[in-house]
Order: C-alpha cells, then structure tokens, then sequence
C-alpha cells in the first residue's frame, strides 16, 4: 500500500508543489492523476466535479517523469520542432512552429544557446529542460512534473519555476513533486500538499499551512524555510504528535473544501471518500476543440519517418560499422573459400561457407538490434503515453526504416562473398541466393528487436544465442534431417535455419545446374543431384521456402506488437 486515504485538490491559475520525503508516494500520486497508472487504484479522481475520463483528460494534460528519454541523435531545436509538429494541430505552418513555438520555449527555458547541439551531448540540466520544454509546447491544460528542479542548479530552478508560474497565471494547473525547495524557490508556489508516508499531512494554501501546524503543536522559527520545517516536523526530527497533525490537517481541509465545492458545482456532493482527488479547471478542459488532438495516422508515419531517417544518418558510427563489417567479413571469407564454388573436391568445404553465410548474416543483424533496441523503446513509451502518436505509426515506421539497411548490409556482403567463393553466376541463382540472405538477415533483426523488447539488454544477448543455438542443430548441416531419432525429427520444423540453410542448398546445387570441375579421375559429387541426395534435399521447394520464413518474419512482428501492447500496459499499471 503506497497511498493511504489521500484527499486534496489542485486549482487552475495556481502552481502546487507535492513535497515529502523519499518513498512517501509524490510520484505514485502524479502517476495516478495523469491516469499512466490506475491498475490497483482504489479511488476517485474529479475534474470540474465529474468523474475523470482518463481517455480525454490525457489530451489535455501533461506528465513530465523524473528521467525522461529523448532521442540522442536529435538537436535542442529539430527536438522541439519534432514534437511541435507532432502534438499541434496540422494546420500549423512549418515556419510558425520553427519560429514562434521554438525559439519561444527556448529562450524561456535558457536553452538558445543549446539550440544545434545533440541531446547526448547536452549537460544534465540542459536536458532536464529540454524535456519539460517538449511538453510545454501545448500549453497544456494541467501540467504535471516529478522532480523538475533534480539536477539543476538554483539559477536555472528559478528560470524555470518562473517560466511555470507564468503558464499558472496563464489559467493553467500547475503540479510539481519536488523534495526540498529552496527559500526563494518556495515562495513562487500558491499551494502545498504534504505527504508522509502515502498520507496527505496538508493540503491547501502555502499562506495557512504554518497556521494549521501550530494548532498541532509545531511551532515554525522566524526565517525558516517552510519546506525545511515541514520536513523536519513530518520525519519527526521535532517533537510532537503527528497523529493529531493528520487529524487537524484533515478536519481544516474537509471544513474549508465542502462550502467551495458545494458552491462550485452544488449538484455534485462532495464526495470525500477514499482516494478522492479534486482537480478544478475551466471549461477548456473538457473542450473536443484542444489543440493537442492526435494527427491522423499517416501525418504521424510521415514525421516519424523523417526523424528516423535524421537518426540514421546522424549515427554515422554504428550505420558505416555495421556496413564496414559485412563488407570485410566478405573479403575475409572470400579469401578463405576462394573460388571453391565450381570445384566438386571441396564440395562439404563449400556447403560450410554457404551455411557461414546464414550464420553471419543473422548474428550480425540479431546482436546489434538488442543492444540498440531497449533505448529507443524507452523513448517510445514515453511520447507514446503523453499522447504524441500511436503504436501503428511508430511501429510501421521502425519497420520502413530498418528495411533499407537491412537490405543494403545483406546484398554487400553476399555479392561480394557469393563472387569470390564461385559460386555460379546466373542471374535466377544469385537472386535465390540473394532473397534468402536478406530474409535471414531481416529475421535476425526481428529477433533482436523482440529480445530487446521484452527483456534488458544483458539478458537480450544471453537469449540470442542460447536459445538460436538449438535451432541450429536442426538445420541440416551438422546432422542430416533422417539421421534425426523419429522424436526430434518433428523439432526441426520449427527451425528456420533449417528452411534457409536449404533455400541456400537449392540456389547452388538445384537439378538444373551441369555437373562440377573435379581434377581428379572420378568425384563422386560432381553432380548437383549427388550433393542434394547426399544432404537429404530437397524436402519443400524454394517457392515454400520463401513462405515460411516470410511466416515467421510476419510472426515475430506481431509477437514484437502484442509485447509493445503489454509494455503499455504495464506502464499504466
């Protein structure tokens, strides 16, 4: 149990702030009120005296989380301009937004000179204002922050609570859980709520809350910071009885609430049951006019798209590495099987190098994905829960976007490498060669993603290997299928290493090819038909072959979708 009967109210034209020591629920509570957690919540929250519709009050609030994730690749000014474009209405001009919007919130957060630097290379602070700055962009009509101070320093904690109380004057309800305000600080806010250990030790307006405590027995010094005494008091650092704080606290709040609330909306009654929070906004709030309403899908794929395409070309380390390495990998295994294609004595030397080739291209592409993945899915979740595009746009995007490099790596590495081993140079061969790489290739990025997705990025390279090391021995290669007991055979469906290893078999050696070069008097597989007999080939033809592992790309992408779905969830819960 994190929160314990809490009962308070946040008004519109004010800044409130949360504050309480570490583990008494701040976090949990704005987690609550913007509605990402309400799984286990027992409770009500009320805006405008109706019952809250997390659905819509979603779109006219926002939350900004302790540590927020941006895109690294992105600078100060295309990450504003991203999330202008996306959260604004569409009719916004390009140059209003780029102008206006931006360079407005810049200037006001202290980030103009900040504005072509990278987010990696931002200092703590820059970023911390940074991500408050994305969602300022709405001027939202309740503003929820966890910890917006953590990491600056007192100057730029001024800057920005001046910056907030500005948006709070501008009718706008403002809510910060900080942990120990300063003096000057302190007094920019309107209201405190207190909480102590999941309890609300004070809710109302910060000019009252010294009052309130000395009718219970705590006695604030001349000069002291109020947030400092308050802590104090709630830690029992000073004497007293906090029980009979929590009972006068709670009694000042019930009188003072019940005639504002009776005459605020007298047909409401004022509910003052567990959990019940009161959130009071104008009209706006429940407006379907708001400017923050989701862009249609295809606007939202369209912005996605070019921001994908900015980080790929921007991470210029990991796209020229992982193109580098396909191309030396393919120099290193043209010179180790170099023309053994055509040469029907180095017939098993050269299935090696055919099955070297899936090896490679699904290790490389699986590896690098889980690493990268985990990232990316952070930032993800967080624009996706502050209502700035959907799943199916983020999703299709990712998809779109991988495919080009995915295309490029794997066509690199197996013409070069395809040429220098001799492989047979016919134009229907190389295209079968070629269309099984780049299905390996985009299944190992598939599986990447997924183990990425659904675990950590330790226990994601773990995964790859322990569990795609089993689907290897049944592909053909180091034991045929029929030497397979009858029990196991049927594991060997399940292998797509298994498909691809033969799609690749089929290409080379299909019946149509003339028999090998042998040197010597008689080679006994000197024939494409030998060397498939011998392998146990063919047991599906390519046409299945190319449908299977096309299933299994098409199955893993839901499977990656259905976990996306439940990370979502589990967010919100």
């Amino acid at each position: 149990m994190i929160l314990h009967d809490v009962t308070g109210h946040f008004e519109p034209g004010k800044i409130t702030v949360i504050i309480g020591p570490s583990g008494a629920g701040k976090t949990t509570l704005l987690k609550i009120i913007s509605g990402e957690r309400w799984s286990n919540v027992n409770g009500t929250v009320v805006v405008n005296g109706v019952e809250q519709n997390r659905g819509m009050f979603r779109k006219q609030m926002c939350y900004v989380p302790q540590q927020f994730s941006l895109m690294p690749f992105l600078t100060t000014k295309e990450t504003l301009y991203v999330a202008a474009r996306l959260k604004l209405n569409v009719k916004q001009s390009k140059q209003a937004i780029a102008h206006l919007i931006v360079n407005e919130i810049a200037k006001s957060l202290g980030l103009s000179k900040c504005l072509d630097t990278l987010t990696n290379k931002l200092s703590g602070g820059e970023r911390k204002r940074l991500s408050i700055g994305v969602e300022m962009i709405t001027k939202p009509s309740v503003f929820l922050l966890d910890e917006p101070t953590s990491g600056l320093d007192s100057a730029a904690s001024n800057q920005l609570i001046n910056v907030l109380h500005n948006m709070a004057r501008a009718s706008c309800t403002v809510v910060c859980a900080i942990h120990q305000p300063s003096s000057q600080m302190i007094s920019q806010f309107d209201d405190i709520m207190v909480l102590d250990r999941g309890r609300c030790m004070y809710c109302g307006p910060k000019s009252e809350i010294l009052n309130v405590y000395e009718n219970a027995g705590f006695k604030c010094p001349r000069f002291y910071n109020i947030a400092e005494f308050v802590l104090e008091v709630i830690t029992e650092q000073r004497d007293g009885d906090l029980e009979r704080l929590y009972k006068i606290c709670r009694r000042e709040y019930e009188k003072s609430k019940s005639i504002n609330i009776h005459d605020k909306y007298p047909t409401n009654e004022t509910k003052s049951s567990t959990s019940k929070h009161n959130f009071e906004r104008d009209d706006v709030l429940t407006s379907a006019n708001d400017t923050k309403q989701r862009l249609p899908m295809w606007q939202q794929q369209k912005i996605l798209f070019l921001r994908a395409l900015i980080c790929i070309k921007r991470d210029t380390t990991m796209t020229m590495l992982r193109f580098a390495a396909h191309v030396i990998v393919a120099l290193l295994l043209g010179m180790v099987f170099y023309d053994f294609g055509n040469d029907a004595q180095k017939v098993n030397s050269n299935i090696a190098c055919l099955f070297f080739f899936l090896l490679f291209l699904y290790f490389a592409n699986s590896m690098p994905a889980v690493q990268m993945f985990p990232t990316e899915a952070a930032v993800f979740l967080q624009e996706h829960l502050n209502n700035w595009y959907s799943l199916r746009s983020y999703y299709s995007v990712k998809i779109l976007t991988d495919l080009p490099m995915q295309i490029l790596c794997s066509s690199s590495f197996l013409l070069i490498s395809y040429y220098m081993t001799g492989q047979p140079m016919e134009p229907d061969r190389i295209l079968k060669a070629w269309s099984i790489g780049v299905l390996i290739t985009i299944l190992g990025q598939t599986v990447g993603i997924l183990t990425g997705s659904a675990f950590d990025t330790e226990i994601g390279i773990f995964l790859i290997p322990a569990l795609s090391i089993p689907l290897l021995l049944f592909a053909g290669f180091f034991v045929k299928i029929n030497e397979l007991s009858v029990y196991v055979q049927p594991l060997s469906t399940v292998s797509f290493f298994r498909y691809a290893f033969e799609g690749m078999m089929q290409a080379i050696y299909d019946l149509d090819r003339p028999n090998l070069y042998c040197s010597e008097i008689y080679c006994y597989l000197h024939s494409p038909k030998a060397i498939l007999s011998a392998m146990n080939m063919p047991t599906v033809s390519f046409n299945v072959i190319l449908t299977i592992l096309g299933f299994w790309i098409f199955c893993l992408h839901v499977i990656i979708y259905a976990v996306l779905c439940w990370k979502i969830y589990y967010a919100k819960k």
